[in-house]
C-alpha cells in the first residue's frame, strides 16, 4: 500500500460566487460565502438569477410582470450587497441575469465572466413558481468547472 501524501494546503479562494434565491437556502449560502471570502480575502459576487424556463407563455406576454419582479430582485440583491458589507466584506459585488435555467446561467455565464473559482448556493430553495438555484444545487455541483459548495441549513 502506498504512503498517502497529506502535506496539501487548502486552497485559498480569490473569487467567490454565491447564487442567492428568494429562501432560507438561499440566504445560508449567502453567509457561508461571506465567511469564506472574509477568510481568503476574497471578491464575493453576489447572483440572482430570474428562471425564465417556468414561465408560462400568458405570463411572458406579460411585460409588466417580468418589469415587477426584476425591480424585486434587484432590490433584494442591493439589500444583500448591504448586508455582505455590514459584515466585514470589502470587494463585493451585484450581478442580475436571467435565463431557463438558473444553474445553467451561474454555472455556464456568470462564473466564468467574473472569473471564480469557487461556488456556492444553497441546498434548496421553496417550492413554488420563483424557486430556483437551490432547485439546480445537483446540476452545480456536477456541471460547474471549479470548486463548488451546497450549503445546506435545517430548518
Amino acid at each position: 500500500m502506498s504512503e498517502l501524501n497529506l502535506n496539501i494546503e487548502p486552497m485559498q479562494f480569490k473569487n467567490i460566487l454565491v447564487g442567492v434565491d428568494e429562501s432560507q437556502q438561499g440566504y445560508f449560502a449567502l453567509a457561508n460565502a461571506i465567511h469564506q471570502a472574509g477568510e481568503d480575502g476574497a471578491k464575493l459576487t453576489i447572483a440572482t438569477v430570474l428562471e425564465m424556463g417556468d414561465l408560462s407563455t400568458i405570463d411572458a406576454l406579460h411585460l409588466d410582470f417580468i418589469k415587477e419582479k426584476r425591480a424585486e430582485f434587484e432590490a433584494n440583491l442591493e439589500k444583500y450587497r448591504a448586508y455582505a458589507v455590514s459584515k466585514g466584506a470589502t470587494n463585493v459585488e451585484t450581478i442580475f441575469a436571467d435565463g431557463a435555467k438558473a444553474g445553467e446561467v451561474l454555472v455556464q455565464d456568470i462564473a466564468p465572466r467574473v472569473g471564480a473559482d469557487l461556488i456556492i448556493v444553497g441546498a434548496h430553495s421553496r417550492e413554488g413558481f420563483w424557486g430556483s438555484l437551490g432547485s439546480q444545487a445537483a446540476y452545480i455541483a456536477r456541471h460547474a468547472k471549479i470548486s463548488s459548495m451546497v450549503a445546506r441549513h435545517d430548518s
